[in-house]
């Protein structure tokens, strides 16, 4: 069996990086239905929010890299958020 025949074996985590609610989190959640159809598991909405979206990534950085992760979130944490913060 391949690779790709063999994921997703499991449940697909998002972390959305901003609390539920707002924008980010509609997006998820809007996505995430039509993402479980599409790959045949359950995506798992994880709110991780905080500190401009840096929680939600410092999270999303820290997981198994695995495949089975994923991260939603805007722009700003992801591409200013490494130049102004030391992320550990």
């Amino acid at each position: 069996m391949s690779a790709t025949k063999s994921w997703p074996a499991k449940p697909i985590r998002l972390i959305v990086a901003f609390p539920a609610g707002g924008t980010t989190d509609l997006m998820a959640r809007a996505f995430a239905p039509r993402l479980a159809e599409t790959l045949g598991q359950p995506v798992v909405i994880e709110n991780r929010g905080g500190a401009g979206g840096n929680v939600g990534l410092e999270v999303a950085a820290k997981a198994a890299p695995d495949g089975y992760t994923l991260l939603a979130s805007s722009g700003s944490p992801v591409v200013v958020g490494p130049h102004l913060y030391k992320l550990s």
